[in-house]
């Protein structure tokens, strides 16, 4: 199994940056990346 974590780092207006962290069955952190998001107005 893979279990994934996803806490936020920044939480702006207009951005959001999250990180997420993967680990393996046995627990051992096996991969860390982050994300940039925009974030828009509703037409």
């Amino acid at each position: 199994w893979v279990t994934g974590i996803t806490r936020p780092v920044h939480i702006g207006r207009t951005t959001q940056v999250w990180q997420i962290e993967l680990s393996n069955g046995a627990g051992e952190l096996t991969c860390v990346s982050r994300i940039t998001m925009a974030v828009l107005a509703p037409r």
